[in-house]
């Protein structure tokens, strides 16, 4: 079974989805003109702006909820095995690879806010909303749609949150001994308490551990580099050499850098995947490209935590990297004995950054794995709503009643499987996660390359709107000949007569 899986997920993550995420992302940058990129100090003053209401919260909260999807253990973990598999060029291909997927982010966010709806006393929207009703041939987009959505809501709560529960269950046991099924079943009790609470109780939870898991991880990241100070000028050289073929030691792996770079860059923002949306949707604002900007700047947070992981694991020598025979090792890192321990059983994780602390700090490992659980504690969380958005969507022609008696199904199962993946293998649950998150990434990548004049509308209306001195920019979905976006005009019905 664990081969088949392997092997599936190497068919889904094959050179196609590559080309169509980093393609796909490029196309979108141009036609944006590069906003999602050149507009920092805008994104960052929505991101402060605006407050919620009985139907939405505000874009500070889904910003946060976002950075949970995005921020989880693929930004530790996820990147080791970049780095065993891509050598430590493939660190550099992230921050590239995130500048160019931004703009999927920003497309996929906006598409979100456009086509929401009004359903059980709040705002619903995702992937599904905007290829049933944005996508012009209707039929292909209503099959995506449900399609979409069972991924989301079968794919999502109970079978992405393995690497969480793995590398919590890792983390713990490396550092304090704890048993995997222990790790497992605490943090699965506190997932309960969260998720049972719905949006509103996440969105609040989100914002008081985001700020705090990302913030000290680059304290603890600065901590390593100057404990290590010697080190970084030539871990960074390495870094360069490697990602472009000039390094004696990891030649010839520029491919494999730039490969498993964007794979991991991908992977571990989320960017194209679909999975944020749901929660983009559901901030109160006036524009759908205010939420697109936003969320868009939450990629630049997510990719500077993998580079803290992986300066951590190079600059202290706490890396292997797997030769391109997949059979010998180019490099054992020499930071820590444990190093030759994960070579003998080709693993790669969180150990590695683990063992980096450890060099500067005596707790840094301890440290290490109070923050992945937080990590992936705020993204299961966030999982867990996008299981929701999609069941709602399913049963969207269903009562409110019927609905809310599925979704308890979800809140009750979700945190059981988490505890039972604790105990699998971390290749498997890696194998599974990348599989359904590969599936979901192309429905939504040609969902969103078959929306590219969509966006380009409502891009190009809310900078016009900025660059005429609107402050607050409203969207008329009629006005633009945007179609199935009524409650636009409903939410700036002020606005739009003003403005008639």
């Amino acid at each position: 079974m664990a081969n088949f899986i392997n092997t599936l997920n190497g068919l889904v993550w094959a050179t196609p989805l590559i080309v169509l995420t980093f393609g796909g992302a490029l196309l979108y940058t141009i036609i944006l003109k590069f906003s999602n990129i050149k507009n920092v100090r805008l994104q960052w003053k929505l991101l402060k702006s605006g407050g919620g209401s009985q139907e939405g919260i505000s874009p500070f909260e889904t910003f946060c909820s976002v950075v949970a999807y995005r921020v989880a253990v693929g930004n530790i973990g996820g990147v080791m095995v970049a780095i065993l598999y891509g050598g430590p060029g493939a660190v550099l291909w992230m921050p590239i690879t995130a500048l160019v997927t931004s703009a999927i982010s920003y497309a996929e966010n906006s598409l979100g806010q456009v086509y929401k709806v009004r359903m059980d006393g709040q705002y619903r929207g995702g992937p599904y909303f905007y290829m049933a009703n944005g996508i012009k041939w209707k039929s292909l987009g209503k099959v995506m749609a449900v399609i979409f959505a069972l991924f989301a809501t079968i794919g999502v709560p109970f079978m992405v949150t393995g690497p969480s529960a793995s590398n919590i269950s890792m983390a713990f046991e490396n550092s304090l001994g704890v048993a995997p099924i222990i790790s497992g079943i605490v943090i699965a009790v506190l997932l309960f308490l969260v998720i049972s609470g719905g949006i509103r109780r996440i969105a609040s939870v989100s914002t008081i551990i985001v700020p705090f898991m990302t913030i000290g991880y680059l304290l603890l990241t600065i901590i390593t580099l100057v404990g290590n100070a010697s080190a970084v000028p030539g871990a960074i050289a390495t870094i360069c050499a490697s990602a472009f073929n000039g390094s004696a030691m990891f030649g010839g792996m520029i491919g494999a850098a730039f490969s498993y770079g964007v794979k991991r860059a991908v992977n571990s923002s989320g960017a194209g995947f679909g999975e944020t949306p749901a929660s983009a949707a559901a901030a109160e604002t006036s524009h759908p490209a205010t939420q697109g900007l936003v969320t868009a700047f939450s990629v630049y947070i997510d990719v500077a935590v993998c580079i803290c992981s992986g300066l951590m694991a190079i600059v202290t020598d706490c890396f292997n990297v797997m030769g391109p025979d997949g059979s010998t090792y180019l490099h054992i890192g020499e930071g820590s004995a444990k190093m030759a321990e994960q070579a003998a059983t080709n693993t790669a994780g969180v150990v590695w950054v683990q063992e980096g602390a450890n060099t500067a700090l005596p707790i840094g490992g301890i440290l290490v794995a109070i923050m992945l659980a937080c990590f992936a504690y705020s993204t299961c969380i966030a999982y867990y709503y996008e299981g929701e958005a999609g069941l709602a969507y399913l049963f969207r022609n269903k009562s409110a009643e019927f609905r809310n008696k599925l979704i308890w199904i979800i809140r009750i199962a979700m945190p059981i499987f988490f505890a039972l993946w604790s105990v699998v293998p971390a290749a498997t649950v890696w194998a599974v996660s990348e599989i359904m998150f590969g599936l979901m990434a192309w429905f939504n990548l040609i969902a969103c390359i078959l929306l590219i004049p969509t966006v380009k509308k409502v891009n190009d209306d809310y900078f016009a709107q900025h660059k005429a001195g609107v402050s607050d920019p409203y969207f008329d979905p009629e006005k633009l000949g945007i179609e199935n976006a009524d409650i636009w005009m409903d939410i700036n019905a002020d606005r739009i007569k003003a403005g008639k």
